[in-house]
């Protein structure tokens, strides 16, 4: 049995789960969104609030901090820098002086050692003697943070993750990587945003975008002229719509007739642009690549409206992704695509806890 403790920047989720004869068991699963004080848009969420949301997510869940001894825990945000790389074959000692010194060009210096940990993803497609491997770095204080956290919530973690390897981990868990093509991934948390595009004859590939649920709150306050805590709440009830047309561009209309309408620029429309950058970017660097299937997934997945215009803007069709579809699971679930990343830290630490 294993907790997954998910700590986003305006949420946490938890899932508490096991193997019942190589099938993932849900147990438990909840969320709860960290309470912000105030109206302006918050720069930070203090230690204090984390802590307090986890311990209340525990009670709601009937958790007992205390009794769980396997913990897994994911870091993200922009301590922490994920990289894929392109290695030549070389033994593990080697490997880890070489991705060391990689890793000090990534991270943000704070005076403490490097953290890094690497998952290889296989070998090269077109160069044979190489490895595809994901590096994962960040800072022993960035750790030691993310540890005290949790320790003053109750729960004493062994095992730390990455986003982007818990979303690879419950797409695997749910479907197999195309003989053909490459299915996407894009999963929209609200500090950040993850593209990943992987098929098992071409080579794998993943983005961070800044374009994420944070952005979409603060252009919402923009447009309405409104406060934070309003502004959350349009989001929820009025999707992609509480982007308001604006009256300037009503005004300017009737004090140039003849004026030709341009298409106003949003925050979603400039995250279809990023999308659509990259994806080009993709296909002209990976010989005879094409897309198969859109998985959308993240807290701003179930946005309402927001798979629509992704997927008519991109003229593909989008399927929101649910982590539990094939997991034993009896629970009545709101919004389950807010879970891919905690659903995907259990598969991983329960996988680590069966090989030891």
């Amino acid at each position: 049995m294993i907790l997954s403790v998910d700590i986003g920047s305006s949420a946490v989720k938890i899932v508490q789960s096991e193997f019942n004869e190589g099938k993932l068991h849900i147990i438990k699963a909840g969320s709860k969104t960290i309470e912000i004080d105030g109206k302006r848009m918050p720069d930070s969420v203090s230690q204090s609030q984390f802590i307090a949301t986890i311990s209340d997510l525990c009670k709601d869940l009937e958790i007992n901090p205390k009794k769980m001894k396997n913990i897994i825990s994911g870091l993200t945000g922009k301590e922490v820098s994920i990289k894929q790389l392109t290695t030549l074959e070389m033994n593990q000692e080697e490997l880890g002086e070489s991705l060391e010194f990689e890793a000090k060009k990534h991270i943000p210096l704070d005076g403490t050692d490097p953290i890094l940990d690497y998952y290889i993803i296989g070998q090269n497609k077109e160069e044979l003697d190489k490895n595809d491997l994901l590096l994962i770095a960040t800072t022993k204080k960035y750790i030691n943070n993310h540890n005290d956290i949790l320790k003053k919530s109750g729960l004493k973690p062994n095992i730390f993750d990455a986003d982007p390897l818990a979303i690879m981990n419950a797409y695997l868990y749910s479907n197999e990587l195309p003989e053909e093509g490459v299915d996407v991934l894009i999963n929209i948390g609200d500090a950040t945003s993850t593209l990943i595009c992987w098929g098992k004859n071409h080579r794998f590939f993943i983005r961070e975008l800044d374009v994420s649920g944070s952005e979409f709150t603060e252009s919402i306050m923009k447009s309405n002229e409104t406060d934070y805590q309003n502004a959350i709440l349009l989001k929820h009830d009025k999707g992609i719509n509480a982007i308001s047309s604006g009256t300037n561009e009503d005004n300017a209309e009737e004090a140039d007739p003849l004026a030709i309408k341009v298409e106003q620029k949003t925050i979603f429309s400039n995250l279809v642009d990023e999308l659509r950058k990259t994806l080009r970017y993709y296909m002209k660097t990976s010989n005879q690549a094409f897309f198969n299937k859109f998985y959308l997934s993240g807290g701003s997945a179930k946005m309402e409206g927001l798979s629509d215009y992704i997927a008519e803007n991109l003229n593909v069709d989008i399927e929101l992704f649910d982590p539990f579809k094939d997991a034993e699971c009896s629970l009545d679930i709101d919004n389950p695509h807010q879970y891919t990343v905690a659903v995907g830290m259990a598969i991983r630490g329960l996988d680590k806890d069966s090989d030891e």
